[in-house]
């Protein structure tokens, strides 16, 4: 692909030269929100240079690499915007930032900027950027990738990676979502998945556990589609990952749990665990799919405890799958930096 379309540098106003002030680095999305984030980078863009900062938008995952990398070598950039939805936030977060990074959101469910109070509203990012305030967050380590908002293993994942399939044309273009498109993988993971037993351990000193059941989740954030209330109490700086464990196989049951959850209800229920957790692994006997932030993450492969530990990987659908044997899963203290609005400051 040529240079051109791989980054876009806004007119009169890319990366400084050495001596000038500062600029930041926009990390966009040209199909979230069916193809709002175009507009919304060109509007962000001239709210920023009417305050007097430079900027550099990267469109391909080449270009985001390359602007990441230049950013935090750099003591001249403010931040890095993910313009797009909670894939496009993934995508940054996994390039390992050394600088702030803020989030203008133009996807479906935008949950990391929803719980954040990022709106989307270019003038109003601009002048955040411009006071430049930001705290840690915590995210989380899985095989070598990070996810910020939560990572699922069983039922759910299965149905986030029919959903992802079901996105991508037969020229292999992923096509944009919306809520109702998630209504025909549930009703056919309902019918399919088998709901097999997966084992979670827990490595925390002096908490050593072993849970079992079908549907795992761990969260870093409070925040789930459709505003689902899994772990309300979860904090996204609390150095802990908040592990949710449903018990019981079956679409029936599946069914009953969701009812629970709406309810926000299902901590009480006995089938069900949570715990406060640091670090787990994450293994079964039957192939189980993983989910990421909302994005298919590949799969854990059938084994048993004392196995060596099978890894794999492979591109499977436009993006990177991992299949292993067990999925460590730890929380990583304030490892990165968010420009937030004043109301979501730290005291």
């Amino acid at each position: 692909m040529a240079p051109l379309e791989n980054a876009h540098r806004t007119t009169g106003s890319g990366p400084p030269a050495s001596g000038a002030t500062s600029w930041v680095g926009i990390i966009a999305n040209r199909n979230s929100g069916a193809g709002r984030g175009r507009r919304l980078v060109d509007h962000l863009v001239s709210e920023l240079r009417r305050l007097g900062i430079a900027s550099e938008v990267a469109w391909t995952p080449q270009a985001r690499a390359s602007l990441v990398e230049r950013a935090s070598v750099r003591n001249d950039c403010r931040c890095l915007i993910a313009v797009g939805g909670d894939g496009t936030v993934s995508a940054l977060v996994n390039e390992h930032p050394g600088v702030p990074m803020t989030v203008m959101p133009a996807g479906t469910e935008n949950l990391v900027a929803r719980h954040f109070g990022l709106r989307r509203d270019p003038h109003g990012l601009a002048r955040l950027i411009s006071a430049g305030r930001a705290v840690p967050v915590d995210v989380a380590e899985v095989a070598g990738r990070r996810f910020l908002l939560m990572a699922g293993f069983g039922f759910d994942a299965d149905v986030v990676t029919r959903h992802h399939r079901g996105r991508i044309s037969r020229s292999g273009a992923m096509g944009t979502t919306s809520r109702l498109a998630y209504v025909w993988p549930i009703l056919r993971a309902s019918f399919t998945y088998r709901f097999p037993v997966i084992t979670v351990r827990i490595l925390d000193p002096g908490c050593e556990e072993t849970l079992r059941g079908t549907t795992v989740f761990l969260f870093n954030l409070p925040r789930y589609a459709l505003g689902l209330p899994f772990v309300p109490i979860a904090r996204d700086d609390d150095g802990w990952l908040d592990l949710v464990v449903f018990r019981h196989p079956g679409p029936f049951r599946a069914f009953y749990y969701l009812c629970k959850v709406f309810l926000g209800v299902h901590l009480t229920d006995p089938s069900v665990y949570h715990r406060r957790v640091r670090k787990v692994v994450v293994s079964s006997r039957s192939r189980i799919p993983v989910q990421l932030d909302g994005d298919p993450a590949g799969s854990v492969l059938p084994g048993s405890r004392g196995e060596p530990i099978v890894v794999s990987q492979s591109v499977e659908d436009g993006g990177t799958s991992l299949h292993r044997k067990e999925w460590v899963v730890e929380i990583l203290p304030s490892s990165l930096s968010m420009l937030v609005p004043p109301r979501h400051l730290k005291s």
